[in-house]
């Protein structure tokens, strides 16, 4: 009787750390794919920066449309790096790490 127990109390124990290890091995597929996802956004901002970069240059500089694309690309420079330092925080990395989008004043 104490032999059937102590594999019961052992096969719970077998079922529960192999639970506990398909759980770490979602959380770290979830991780991967969240990482996955986070460097795709921000380069795909950052290409959209240089378009708009691209446009701003074609515009006369002292053309209402030029200052406006010049605010928007300031504002989208600041929500890349606050994205940069979040996400960098996310990662453990300290935030001033790595270089910072140029400011266009």
């Amino acid at each position: 009787m104490l032999l059937l127990l102590g594999c019961l109390v052992l096969a719970c124990v077998w079922r529960a750390r192999r639970r506990h290890r398909r759980q770490l091995a979602r959380m770290a597929e979830r991780e991967r794919a969240a990482l996955v996802l986070q460097d795709t956004l921000l380069q795909n901002l950052q290409g959209l920066i240089l378009r708009f970069q691209g446009v701003s240059h074609r515009l006369p500089e002292d053309s209402a449309e030029h200052a406006t694309i010049e605010a928007i690309l300031d504002q989208a420079d600041e929500v890349l790096a606050e994205a940069r330092d979040r996400m960098l925080t996310l990662r453990g990395a300290p935030a001033d790490d790595g270089p910072r989008p140029p400011n266009r004043a």
